[in-house]
């Protein structure tokens, strides 16, 4: 349970942390979050195991998480256009292109907390922690993949969001066809 104290501390610290960055320089503020959530999503990938006989139970994951990311980003827009914003700007092209990608970042998206959250509390040996982990690893996808649809959306279809797409399709079918060929110790000593 100490763990699960230490972790709840470093998210409302990492809160407060973040409303206190406003002064600093944008290169830093990028600098700490990408270490910080490269940090997540490598500790979320730790001994990842993925049954390859059982596609359609993934796919079945997968649309739970693409529901689970996608009402909420749709309902924090629609809350952006028609709460805040005004009336008369309601229905203009470019209101809804800034806030869809807003949105998507202020969106709350919960499934790599939850992993991370029943690995401090010493659950990683349950079915839960373990299908945590996959839906952890499907937000991640998911978003990545959300945001390309949204990036065509504001500067329109550029040949380099087609070499990105095709690239992250590569990375899949290499990931999917070389998953635990390679085996990396990650146990910490000390």
């Amino acid at each position: 349970m100490r763990k699960v104290a230490v972790f709840s501390v470093l998210l409302v610290a990492g809160l407060a942390i973040s409303q206190l960055a406003d002064g600093l320089p944008s290169t830093v503020i990028r600098l700490a979050t990408t270490v910080c959530l490269a940090f997540i999503m490598i500790h979320v990938g730790y001994e990842f195991d993925i049954d390859k006989s059982r596609p359609r139970t993934y796919a079945w994951d997968y649309f739970v998480v693409f529901t689970a990311a996608a009402f909420p980003w749709v309902f924090v827009a629609l809350y952006f256009v028609f709460v805040l914003a005004p009336p008369e700007l309601w229905w203009h092209p470019d209101l809804w292109k800034e806030t869809l990608l807003q949105a998507r970042f202020a969106a709350p998206t919960s499934a790599g907390v939850l992993f991370s959250m029943l690995a401090a509390a010493g659950l990683a040996a349950t079915w839960v922690f373990r299908k945590a982990r996959i839906l952890a690893i499907f937000d991640d996808l998911d978003t990545i993949l959300f945001m390309i649809p949204l990036k065509m959306l504001l500067v329109g279809n550029r040949w380099q969001l087609r070499l990105v797409i095709a690239f992250i399709g590569a990375l899949l079918v290499l990931a999917w066809r070389h998953l635990h060929r390679l085996t990396f110790p990650i146990a910490c000593r000390g």
